[in-house]
């Protein structure tokens, strides 16, 4: 090898070394150590194996330590990074981000964009719409005419199918806050799930639920082939990337690269964020939380989740 030849290596070399020193003397000036990364509440042991193959990307990625934490509720999803338990958290709802922004220090700098069907086509989208549906044959012709009756919910912790349907109630007139569907509807069923309220409603068992664009594509079509819609609500926000803060605006940067490559691992990101999960982009609270940061300040219910 010629001198010039191997003083031009020996440069290389010198450059990747001091790009690493550089690199971990991010981590030295801030005194973090490891990046804590909440998830979605979802059972760990279900994604054991993806979650050591995410964290090892990470780890390469940004040359720290990763953990990823699984939490057991939306409220300890809030708290850790109320609290600087955690350091990112990984395409969580709408719903714990939106309280998150209101108590943590935390920017909203990704969003993710999701196959869903808006108003019966199918779309890739950071947002969608949920409906207030009944069977076709059933003499309701308005939501006005279902005061006294009986309502589906899939979860009082559902954006899209309770959030901004009581706030399509407030809108309408029909309750004021904060919000208690009991004081419209005779009979509330809070069946844990978009199933197993259209069952409900399929059955007779209830006279109006709520069925959304997110929901598996067969759901949704056998539903809303068998129904009328009466009310739309919407845009519903989806899922965000939220970072602390508090951390070096390098450091960030860093990790927001390295959660833009994951676009094209959408196989992984299908096991954390959600099953129609397409790519991250570049968003921000102002534009794609406001619908739902109105919702709960409209319906009270802001107050209530946050108190848990």
């Amino acid at each position: 090898m010629s001198w010039v030849r191997l003083a031009g290596v020996i440069g290389l070399i010198a450059l990747v070394i001091a790009g690493i020193l550089a690199y971990y003397s991010i981590f030295r000036e801030s005194g973090i150590e490891k990046i804590v990364i909440v998830v979605n509440p979802i059972p760990k042991e279900r994604v054991e194996v993806e979650a050591r193959e995410l964290e090892s990307f990470l780890e390469s990625r940004l040359g720290v330590d990763v953990e990823i934490y699984f939490p057991t509720s939306i409220a300890a999803i809030v708290e850790s990074l109320r609290f600087g338990h955690a350091h990112v958290a990984l395409g969580i709802g709408s719903l714990p981000a939106s309280l998150a922004v209101s108590v943590a220090n935390v920017d909203m700098p990704l969003v993710e964009v999701r196959e869903v069907i808006i108003d019966g086509k199918h779309d890739a989208a950071p947002y969608y719409y949920s409906y207030w549906i009944v069977l076709k044959d059933s003499p309701y012709k308005d939501l006005s005419e279902l005061r006294g009756r009986r309502a589906c919910f899939p979860s009082e912790l559902s954006t899209s199918g309770y959030i901004f349907p009581m706030y399509k109630l407030v809108q309408l007139g029909y309750l004021k806050p904060p919000v208690d569907p009991r004081q419209f509807f005779s009979e509330v069923i809070f069946a844990g799930g978009y199933a197993q309220c259209w069952e409900a409603l399929r059955k007779g068992h209830v006279d109006v639920t709520i069925m959304a664009g997110d929901v598996p594509v067969s759901l949704f079509w056998e539903a809303m082939n068998k129904s009328r819609v009466l009310e739309k609500q919407g845009p519903i926000p989806s899922h965000v990337v939220l970072i602390s803060k508090s951390l070096p605006d390098e450091l960030k940067n860093k990790i927001i690269e390295a959660l833009l490559e994951l676009n094209n691992r959408p196989d992984l990101m299908r096991k954390f964020v959600s099953a129609i999960f397409i790519r991250f982009e570049k968003g921000n609270i102002e534009e794609h939380l406001k619908p739902l940061i109105e919702a709960l300040d409209a319906t009270g219910l802001k107050d209530r989740y946050l108190r848990g």
